[in-house]
């Protein structure tokens, strides 16, 4: 990541975190001060450190979405902006499986898509 792109993602997300954190703010921004720290003097390979923050924020992020879920949109449009500015691919959606399961009686229709019904009087309805 460029100077350039951390600065201006820092900026970005220091605004977030002052708009939507209250007094969840001026730590938020703290800890964007110490990942800088941690990743410019860090000991260990570059990617290993940068595997270690990104984690490390995942849980921050996650945190701070717990308390204010308004965020959200917000936070999403920077993480975006900031995946396309490294030249990553956005992620791609997480698989996913429903499950249904229908239990019905007489006269009860299902279908996973339109249904279109006409009703005709059945002629036991007459016995009764």
């Amino acid at each position: 990541m460029t100077k350039d792109t951390w600065e201006a993602t820092k900026a970005r997300l220091a605004a977030l975190f002052r708009r939507y954190g209250g007094d969840d703010a001026a730590d938020m921004s703290h800890q964007l001060e110490a990942t800088e720290q941690r990743l410019d003097g860090s000991p260990t390979p570059p990617e290993q450190a940068v595997a270690e923050e990104r984690e490390r924020w995942t849980a921050l992020l996650a945190a701070f979405l717990a308390r204010h879920a308004e965020a959200a949109h917000d936070l999403q449009d920077a993480v975006h902006d900031l995946r396309e500015a490294l030249g990553e691919p956005p992620p791609s959606p997480e698989p996913y499986t429903v499950v249904q399961q229908v239990t019905a009686g007489r006269d009860t229709f299902t279908a996973g898509r339109d249904q279109h019904l006409t009703i005709t009087p059945d002629d036991d309805d007459d016995d009764a």
